[in-house]
């Protein structure tokens, strides 16, 4: 399971336990407003049945009195009225009433619809409720429930109520028995539909907004998360970003009780430009993602890893020691060093490494700035491995620094000088071509060896100034040489990067009026293993143009045939090393040279052979026949007006020669 997938589900477990809570409130809510709305109906259908049982009474108490004639029949001569007779029927007929009892101003029974007339002897016992009902005004009302064995309720409602004569003054009371079953049948079926509808309405209410809040509140919380998590890591790798790399290990180093060792990788991804360049911006992000999960994938929970810009990666180790660190640091190279394959493009990478473990009194920077000389010296040593460090770096760095800023006091004071050596004809040791060096001196004059200022130009970007620059003031001496001697000059891998080449130098002959004819350009395996594509086009916008290509040090790379087929070289240049090693091995390095002379010769190309340093060289390679003779002992490298005189007077070959 990936981190993202980790991330989806603990995002949707703490979504779940947050809509949890409001969940729960609600079902309380409801639950609570069910139960009130319950208690709310019993109590408002009892008030109901009481109200109207009162009005009922009431109402059959007004109407008794209204159809009495004097004082009332009943009470003063205990016999009904035909109004008061009517009025009974009329209720016990409609329901209203199912029976009543009439009671004198001293609450003594006189009439009952069940027993008729009472004695009016004055021998009732007296109702003390009726009595207090005439004394006091105030009527006594009682609802009483009972369940049916059906199970339904029926409701029943002893009414005690007022008697007044037409002058309002009281002169007894009457009970009604009302059966209020149905009306309470039908407030409390109309009220229980108000009690289901009003929790589910109050829920409904409740929930549209909580809903809305839990959506905004998690959408704010989404957007806070993800700016959180922008904030500290790296959009495309998922590595730590730059900022937070730095603080977290700025921590790392400030606590140094926790870890007292630390170990610091830094690496980047070998050519990634070319990378980036021939593949497109996606693929070289997509591989840039590919190198951050191995880099994730192979530490462990402590350790940090982030992107600090571009194709640069750091990782910091608390409590590392070195074996922990080479076995992380081969298995990372051994990993990104697999193919890579992204929508049908497959590449074999690989990245540098610099390693370091910081003691106790080193900060942060520092051992970053170890790690990353040791990620230079890495890159020096051919790139594809791990280095540590180790102090002569720091001189190293010093020297280099210095190096590039002479360099660079060179170019913009047009202070690189450039020799030529000559290379002749084994026939009669005549001159036949120049082919230019370029040389530099530090500020106190000492030589700086090439080897040491070329890959420095190659990696600052400075070659493709100092390359048109060196190749143009060749010219101009070339021009003052005779019309058959050719200018050789080589090209730096780097300048066939902008993609440019082929017409910088067409701007540079039209500049100077020189054929095309008269230049060589030597290039090495290396640029053709390089880029091949671009490189490839560029050669043959070199090769139409009518300038000789010729390959450099032939014999120490892959020396590979299809690169010889496909790109048509005009020259073959045998590396000094065959001759140093014809030294040691005379017939093995002899026959190896034959082999090389016989190849060139069979493609079709020239073959020139450098390192000729004696009599003992030349004796060998009079039998091979090779075209052109390089070395010492025709000529070193000489200033413009040295070469100049050589070719003017024409015997500084055979003079060496003889």
């Amino acid at each position: 399971m990936d981190a993202s997938t980790l991330f989806t589900n603990g995002e949707t477990s703490s979504s779940l336990r947050k809509c949890a809570v409001p969940l729960l409130v609600l079902v309380a809510f409801t639950g609570a407003i069910t139960l009130g709305v319950h208690l709310l109906i019993d109590w408002a259908v009892g008030e109901t049945i009481n109200k109207q049982a009162e009005m009922d009474a009431m109402s059959w108490a007004e109407e008794f009195n209204t159809r009495s004639t004097g004082s009332g029949s009943i009470l003063s001569d205990g016999a009904l009225t035909a109004g008061q007779q009517s009025v009974i029927d009329s209720a016990i007929n409609f329901g209203n009433v199912y029976a009543f009892i009439v009671y004198d101003a001293e609450g003594r029974a006189v009439y009952s619809n069940d027993y008729g007339l009472f004695d009016m002897s004055g021998n009732q016992p007296v109702n003390d409720t009726a009595l207090n009902v005439v004394t006091s005004g105030q009527s006594s009302i009682d609802v009483v429930q009972k369940e049916s064995p059906n199970g339904t309720v029926n409701v029943f409602v002893d009414a005690l109520v007022l008697i007044k004569d037409p002058s309002g003054a009281p002169i007894g009371a009457v009970q009604l028995y009302l059966d209020k079953s149905e009306a309470a049948a039908f407030y409390t079926k109309f009220l229980d539909w108000i009690g289901l509808l009003l929790p589910i309405l109050s829920a409904i209410i409740y929930l549209v907004p909580s809903i809305a809040f839990i959506m905004k509140r998690e959408q704010a919380y989404t957007r806070t998360k993800r700016v959180n998590h922008l904030s500290r890591f790296d959009a495309l790798t998922g590595a730590l970003n730059r900022h937070t790399m730095s603080s977290e290990c700025k921590a790392r180093f400030a606590d140094r009780e926790k870890s007292k060792v630390i170990g610091v990788f830094f690496m980047d991804v070998d050519k990634f430009k070319n990378i980036n360049d021939s593949n497109g911006h996606e693929f070289g992000d997509a591989y840039l993602k590919h190198i951050a999960s191995i880099l994730i994938n192979n530490v462990r929970s402590t350790d940090l890893v982030g992107r600090m810009g571009g194709d640069e990666f750091v990782i910091a180790f608390p409590d590392a020691i070195a074996e922990l660190l080479t076995s992380i640091g081969e298995r990372i190279l051994a990993e990104a060093s697999k193919p890579f394959e992204y929508k049908g493009t497959t590449i074999q990478g690989s990245i540098s490494i610099g390693s370091h473990l910081a003691g106790v009194t080193e900060s942060g920077p520092e051992a970053l700035h170890a790690a990353d000389l040791a990620l230079y010296h890495a890159k020096t040593n051919g790139r594809n491995n791990m280095q540590f460090y180790f102090r002569e770096l720091d001189t190293a760095m010093v020297r280099r620094c210095a190096v590039e800023a002479r360099m660079r006091e060179a170019l913009q004071n047009d202070e690189f000088e450039i020799h030529f050596q000559p290379l002749s004809n084994p026939a009669d040791a005549s001159i036949v071509g120049f082919e230019a060096l370029l040389r530099l001196n530090d500020a106190q004059g000492t030589p700086i060896s090439p080897t040491e200022f070329i890959p420095i130009a190659e990696e600052t970007g400075m070659i493709q100034a100092i390359g048109i620059q060196t190749l143009e003031r060749a010219i101009v001496a070339a021009k003052s040489w005779p019309d058959h001697i050719f200018l050789s000059v080589n090209l730096s891998p780097a300048q066939f990067q902008r993609g440019d080449l082929v017409s910088e130098i067409e701007d540079v002959l039209t500049r100077q009026d020189f054929p095309a004819s008269r230049l060589e350009l030597e290039v090495t395996e290396s640029l053709l293993m390089a880029d091949e594509e671009r490189v490839s086009a560029q050669l043959v916008g070199l090769k139409r143009m009518g300038i000789s290509i010729a390959m450099d040090d032939f014999g120490t790379g892959y020396s590979s045939l299809g690169y010889l087929w496909k790109y048509d070289f005009d020259k073959l240049k045998i590396d000094r090393v065959f001759l140093e090693g014809f030294e040691f091995d005379s017939t093995k390095y002899r026959e190896i040279i034959e082999t090389i002379v016989t190849l060139g010769h069979k493609m079709g190309m020239q073959v020139t052979i450098e390192g000729v340093e004696n009599h003992d060289h030349t004796e060998m390679l009079r039998e091979l026949d090779c075209d052109q003779y390089q070395g010492f002992l025709f000529g070193k490298p000489m200033p413009a007006e040295k070469a100049l005189e050589a070719v003017t007077v024409g015997q500084l070959g055979k003079t060496s020669a003889a």
